[in-house]
């Protein structure tokens, strides 16, 4: 039987997983060399820092916190900040974790390095709104209704009227504006406490917020008059 060396399995997968697998989660390892290359960091420590988050909820190297935001068996989902901004959020397994901190990043595949910057990004997680910025495109939040606008009518661009009102939502850590198209406008009040499900973040005029489409979801979890 033909034994094969650690490099060429990548770092602890077998080929019963797929190489596809394997190259995609070398890839997110360039992508964690590349971040600590821009911001300073030594590579070492700060691969090793993902493995002390999944252990501990969270570590730092030197001003940049790792935090493992989701755990579910064999994979977490992390978030990388530097004062308060987000730099990334990827997820890793627990099989990469483990073997971060004995990486030989000189026997990394380098071909690789050149897909790091087309990693998959991860799906929505929870986060405060402190942390949201653009560099997050898709989010989890639980805020309060402080403002909600007077409803006002658009038309889309197939001509078709729109009933549109702009909610501004806020948990303690900052606020953030929240539009409602239509049934959403009915749904919340100022008071209530709303849970955002798949909500999308980008800039309108300047200004962050996070939209709720068809593929996401809005609900109120307290209501103003309980």
């Amino acid at each position: 039987m033909r034994v094969f060396p650690k490099r060429t399995l990548h770092y602890g997968y077998s080929r019963s997983r797929g190489k596809r697998q394997s190259l995609a989660e070398v890839a997110r390892i360039w992508y964690l060399i590349r971040i600590s290359e821009k911001y300073g960091l030594d590579t070492k420590k700060f691969l090793k820092s993902f493995l002390n988050a999944w252990t501990n909820g969270q570590a730092s190297c030197k001003d940049v916190l790792v935090q493992c935001r989701q755990k579910t068996k064999g994979e977490g989902v992390f978030l990388v900040t530097q004062d308060q901004k987000v730099v990334a959020q990827l997820s890793l397994s627990e099989t990469a974790l483990r073997n971060l901190p004995e990486i030989d990043v000189e026997s990394l595949p380098h071909e690789e390095r050149t897909s790091a910057t087309k990693i998959e990004k991860v799906g929505p997680i929870d986060m405060k709104i402190k942390d949201v910025n653009s560099e997050v495109k898709w989010v989890n939040l639980e805020a309060r209704v402080v403002e909600k606008s007077v409803t006002k009518t658009v038309c889309s661009k197939f001509g078709n009227p729109l009933g549109v009102s702009t909610a501004i939502i806020n948990d303690k850590t900052g606020s953030i504006k929240l539009p409602l198209w239509n049934a959403q406008i009915g749904l919340i009040s100022v008071g209530d406490t709303v849970q955002i499900k798949n909500g999308r973040v980008g800039m309108f005029r300047g200004e962050l917020q996070v939209s709720v489409g068809k593929n996401g979801e809005l609900k109120v979890v307290e209501n103003k008059s309980r």
